[in-house]
């Protein structure tokens, strides 16, 4: 997996040299060529000598019903279109292997900043190797975090928290961001999908953090429908109180 996702991430270097073809695939949701020349590069090398493996991606769903009886490839060939579009660094290619709703092991690689990010259930998180942990933060006041929510934009409740900028556009980057302890937390609170989070969740956890929904739910993934309601991302000490804030927050995020 860690090959093959180098080698689409070098694929897509190259073809954004060449030029890239946008398109809407649905009303303010872009695609383009590249999506799918990768989504094509990475099933091919995956799954062609695995038949009895499950396939789903965000570019191709072959995976129609539930399956969580067979080893799954759950796979956002460019997670982040948007910042490939814009030549900016905030997209990764995204793979994860799923087995009865948990990610077995995940794979992210940012081929414009070199950063692969590695996780197998049980065997820690790496980082080009090395292995990371997640942040000890203790206090949402003092935290830096990633993510578009108005709900940690409260001068007023939290007059010293910080927010990374420019936001990556690739959700599972930011993930990955707090999994090596860059951020303290990462919160996206509209709808995601199983391929979004599946690689980003797993390396997280692996290396000693913790995700859920915005409702405070675990994720279970490839259960038949990808919607998910959204993530909240933290070090083991300070994602209670990043939740805490989320489900009391009066305002909408």
């Amino acid at each position: 997996m860690t090959a093959v996702a180098r080698e689409a991430g070098e694929v897509a270097i190259e073809r954004l040299k060449r030029g890239v073809q946008v398109w809407e695939k649905s009303p303010g949701q872009v695609i383009t060529d590249v999506d799918i020349e990768l989504n094509r590069l990475i099933r091919t090398r995956l799954t062609g000598s695995r038949e009895d493996y499950g396939w789903l991606s965000e570019e191709e769903v072959r995976l129609a019903e539930p399956d969580q009886l067979r080893p799954t490839f759950l796979v956002d060939p460019i997670d982040g279109t948007r910042a490939l579009i814009r030549g900016e660094p905030g997209f990764c290619v995204s793979l994860a292997l799923i087995f009865g709703g948990e990610t077995l092991a995940g794979v992210l690689f940012n081929p414009m900043t070199g950063e692969m990010f590695t996780a197998m259930t049980g065997d820690g998180a790496c980082l080009n190797g090395l292995e990371i942990r997640s942040s000890a933060a203790s206090e949402v006041d003092t935290c830096l975090i990633v993510g578009q929510s108005r709900v940690f934009r409260n001068a007023l409740r939290w007059p010293r928290i910080r927010h990374l900028e420019p936001m990556p556009n690739s959700v599972a980057y930011r993930i990955a961001l707090v999994a090596s302890g860059v951020c303290d937390a990462a919160v996206a609170l509209g709808d995601k999908a199983d391929w979004d989070l599946a690689a980003a969740t797993l390396i997280l956890s692996e290396a000693g953090g913790c995700a859920c929904d915005r409702t405070g739910q675990s994720f279970r993934y490839g259960g038949g429908d990808p919607r998910l309601a959204g993530v909240v991302a933290a070090g083991a000490n300070l994602h209670p109180l990043i939740m805490d804030a989320v489900l009391n927050a009066s305002a909408p995020a």
